[in-house]
C-alpha cells in the first residue's frame, strides 16, 4: 500500500474533492513537487510548507516526489473554510481604512502589475492600454452599480500573461471586495450575481485552472490573506497591512493585481492625481494625461 502524504492543512473544496475521489488525483501540469491536479473533476493544487491557503489548496508537511502515485487520506481532517466578515462598519469607515492602507502600501512597497496604476505609473504592456476599463470599473464601484462594473470588467478578462492573467486577478478581487464589504445582504447578492455572469464568460474562454480560480474570487471563497484583509478593513479588528503584505507575495504580480482590484473597488478611484498614460504609445514618447476617477 502506498504511503499517504502527511497533510498540514487543506481547504474545504480540496477536502471535499479528495473525499469524493477516494484520495485519487490526476495531475494537470506534469509531475512536480507542487502541482495543479483534479480530484473528482475539481481543480485543486498541492504544495508543501508555505503554500498560501485557499479552498482548493492541499498543504503537505513535506515535499512528495511522485504526486501522481500518492494516495491522499483526508478523513478526520477538519478543513479550512473561507469566511466573509462577520461585522462591517459604516461605508465611510471602510473606505477610510482602505485609503490608509493604500497610502501605506504605496509608501513602503514597490507595486507590480495593475497596482502600478495606483501611484500613477505606467504598467507593462498590455496592461497600460486597459486604463480606461479600470477607470470605468472604479466609477461603477463608486456608484455601487454592479451591472456597470460587469460591463467594464469584461474587456479585462484574460488580459496579461500567465496562468492567472492580471485582468482576472484585478476584476476578481474587485468583485470579491464589493461582495465581502456590502453592509446589506441584498447588495452582496447583486455583486454576487454580477460576478457569476463574469465567471460564465471566463468559463467560455479561459484555461480551466484560471476559470476555476476566477470563479472562486468573484463568488467569495479565495486566498486566505484576501479574506483576512477584508475582515480587517471591515471592522478594524486587526491592522490590514500584514494581510496585504501576505497577499502581494502571491505569484509574480497576482497578489498586487488582487490588492489593486480590492482597493479600486472600495475607494472608487484609480489614482488621486493626473495619470500619464497614452494608450499604445511607443516607449520614450510623451504621454497624454488622463483625468483620474474620484469617488
Amino acid at each position: 500500500m502506498r504511503d499517504a502524504p502527511v497533510i498540514r492543512t487543506i481547504g474545504a473544496l480540496a477536502h471535499g474533492a479528495l473525499l469524493e475521489s477516494g484520495g485519487r488525483i490526476e495531475l494537470l501540469d506534469g509531475e512536480s513537487a507542487a502541482a495543479y491536479a483534479t480530484a473528482a473533476g475539481h481543480v485543486i493544487w498541492i504544495g508543501h510548507c508555505h503554500t498560501t491557503l485557499h479552498p482548493r489548496a492541499v498543504v503537505l508537511e513535506r515535499r512528495v516526489e511522485r504526486l501522481a502515485a500518492a494516495a491522499f487520506v483526508v478523513d478526520g481532517i477538519e478543513p479550512w473554510r473561507a469566511a466573509m466578515p462577520a461585522t462591517i462598519d459604516a461605508p465611510s469607515q471602510v473606505r477610510e481604512r482602505a485609503e490608509t492602507l493604500r497610502a501605506r502600501m504605496l509608501a513602503t512597497e514597490s507595486p507590480r502589475g495593475f497596482a502600478m496604476l495606483l501611484r500613477g505609473d505606467t504598467p507593462p504592456f498590455p496592461l497600460a492600454r486597459a486604463f480606461p476599463d479600470v477607470e470605468a470599473l472604479a466609477v461603477a464601484c463608486a456608484a455601487d452599480d454592479a451591472d456597470a462594473a460587469c460591463r467594464a470588467a469584461l474587456p479585462l478578462l484574460g488580459l496579461g500573461p500567465g496562468l492567472t492573467p492580471s485582468g482576472d486577478d484585478l476584476v476578481g478581487a474587485a468583485f470579491f471586495a464589493r461582495r465581502a464589504l456590502s453592509s446589506r445582504a441584498s447588495d452582496a447578492a447583486r455583486w454576487s450575481r454580477a460576478g457569476g455572469h463574469l465567471a460564465q464568460a471566463s468559463d467560455a474562454q479561459a484555461h480551466p485552472i484560471a476559470a476555476a480560480l476566477f470563479r472562486d474570487l468573484v463568488l467569495g471563497a479565495t486566498f486566505a490573506p484576501l479574506h483576512r484583509l477584508a475582515a480587517a478593513i471591515a471592522c478594524n479588528s486587526d491592522a490590514p497591512t500584514a494581510a496585504a503584505r501576505e497577499l502581494i507575495a502571491i505569484g509574480h504580480s497576482s497578489g498586487w493585481d488582487m490588492l489593486a482590484g480590492f482597493l479600486v473597488a472600495i475607494t472608487g478611484r484609480v489614482h488621486d492625481s493626473v495619470l500619464s498614460i497614452q494608450h499604445g504609445s511607443p516607449a520614450g514618447k510623451t504621454m497624454e494625461p488622463i483625468d483620474p476617477v474620484h469617488a
